[in-house]
């Protein structure tokens, strides 16, 4: 997997570091402690960018964070092989493994060479390896298929280490067993200058095979695809190489190049004259739909806004109309809340034909329930998007004190004669079945404030034939015991 990702970091990167303001900083992590996810990455950037960044040493910050220096030396895994260097690679497989995946130095013609702990030029190899004992080595002569390996064969693959002469141990490798914690991999990156021309150019030829065999994928379209589809994915891809030549290139900030905003323009008039030759801009955006990838849909059910509004009390100062979206057409299970400013991107990307690839979005607000319960409204409050809408709500709601909150997010389900405050029993028994949200009722605090505080606590619950149940996942259950523990002693 992290082969895969490689070169798509590497690019996204350096498409932060082009962004990124001359004297400030960068930070690349990742949760994983592949060294083709992190270490190549950051020698990748260095490589490319030259002295116009550097890699910051923060060994001094945060020094009650345990941590390990990065990488200097690694492997690259490809099927069932491993490779030192991307000489090692076959010539079918140099396509996926690119060279910036192996410690890389600051110039392909120097390269030094690590076995243990002694560093020597690989021009001194042949002295070096006198040190080796040839005897032994032989021993390893037979494999398990009884081929023949030579002893210079096995004597290369243990020395031929190559080590990356970019000052990565400043990263920083948190790993799960020093400090109980999870994995991670970070690197503090500095700009000193803007990028020039030559980086840029460097970056093409680096890695012309992955671009080539993303072009011959898209000069490949399928037997329904029409043939203005692949018209316009081959001017995308031209579009993206305009915007990344014309930025990078001339070495500026985005948005002061003229140049480069007329380029822009010109390509955004493209596209969109290629969708009104379509004459269908619904189609297309159907027919182009990324594959695997659920479509981003605007709930516009006047009829389901309302009876949520109606149900929970929502106030018109809470907007749901235009901000509410779902992954699918037909019976949206999940329905999320987004931004205005995601709702314009979504808008945008609807005109052009759907062209960026949402895996996720927005905070999920309302989920449509199984019950069999009568109830006026289809949907219930999801846990995730409780505290964003929890102000706005004016019905619903049950106040519970400490011990009796505590009870029913400790046993999930309590009926109403089983509360030990008969009057929470009964204004719950008076809740018609459907969801309904149970606040905890601190001190002597009023009703209308505490759900406007982000502090307050409260869980999404449904009022049953007769009991009161808990709408939360146990990993939240728990979060939410530890916040009371925390909160009350």
């Amino acid at each position: 997997m992290g082969n895969q990702l490689h070169l798509l970091q590497v690019n996204i990167a350096m498409r932060g570091i082009a962004l990124l303001k001359v004297g400030g900083r960068m930070v690349y992590s990742t949760c994983s402690l592949n060294p083709v996810e992190n270490e190549a990455v950051i020698a990748e950037l260095l490589r490319r960018s030259g002295n116009s960044v550097e890699l910051l040493d923060v060994s001094s910050e945060l020094p009650e964070l345990v941590r390990r220096p990065g990488l200097s030396t690694w492997k690259v895994q490809d099927r069932e092989s491993w490779f030192q260097s991307h000489d090692e690679v076959p010539h079918n497989r140099k396509n996926v493994v690119f060279p910036s995946m192996f410690p890389a130095s600051n110039s392909t013609e120097e390269s030094h060479t690590v076995c243990g702990d002694v560093e020597v030029n690989i021009n001194n190899m042949n002295s070096f390896s006198r040190n080796i004992n040839i005897e032994e080595t032989s021993k390893l002569n037979q494999d398990m298929d009884g081929v023949s390996v030579s002893p210079t064969k096995i004597l290369e693959c243990t020395s031929n280490i190559v080590s990356s002469k970019f000052p990565l141990h400043r990263c920083m490798r948190i790993v799960p067993h020093d400090q109980n914690s999870g994995a991670f991999f970070i690197a503090v990156l500095h700009k000193l200058s803007p990028l020039n021309g030559s980086q840029i150019k460097d970056t093409k030829i680096q890695h012309r095979l992955g671009t080539d065999r993303t072009i011959q994928f898209q000069k490949e379209p399928k037997p329904e695809t029409r043939p203005y589809e692949t018209t316009l994915t081959r001017r995308q891809h031209n579009v993206s190489e305009v915007d990344d030549t014309e930025v990078l290139g001339r070495g500026q900030k985005l948005g002061t190049d003229s140049q480069t905003s007329k380029d822009k323009n010109s390509s955004e008039v493209e596209i969109v004259s290629i969708l009104a030759e379509s004459g269908d801009r619904m189609e297309l955006q159907k027919q182009s739909r990324w594959e695997g990838v659920d479509p981003v849909l605007v709930l516009n059910d006047e009829a389901v806004i309302k009876s949520i509004q109606s149900f929970f009390g929502i106030k018109e100062s809470f907007p749901l109309e235009g901000h509410l979206v779902t992954r699918s057409p037909d019976n949206a299970r999940r329905i999320y809340y987004v931004s205005k400013s995601v709702k314009e991107i979504l808008e945008l990307n609807s005109k052009v034909g759907g062209q960026l690839k949402i895996a996720s979005l927005g905070v999920k607000m309302f989920e449509r329930h199984r019950s069999k319960d009568p109830c006026p409204c289809a949907y219930r409050l999801s846990y995730d998007g409780l505290s964003l809408v929890l102000p706005s709500i004016s019905k619903r709601i049950l106040y519970a004190s400490a011990l009796e909150f505590h009870r029913l997010v400790q046993y999930r389900s309590i009926s109403f004669a089983h509360f030990t405050d008969t009057r929470f029993g009964e204004q719950a028994a008076s809740l018609t079945p459907g969801c309904c949200v149970v606040v905890l009722l601190e001190g002597n605090r009023r009703v209308d404030s505490i759900c406007k505080d982000p502090s307050t606590i409260a869980v999404v619950c449904w009022r049953g034939k007769g009991t009161i149940n808990v709408m939360v996942s146990p990993s939240d259950r728990k979060d939410l015991l530890e916040r009371m523990a925390y909160r009350f002693g």
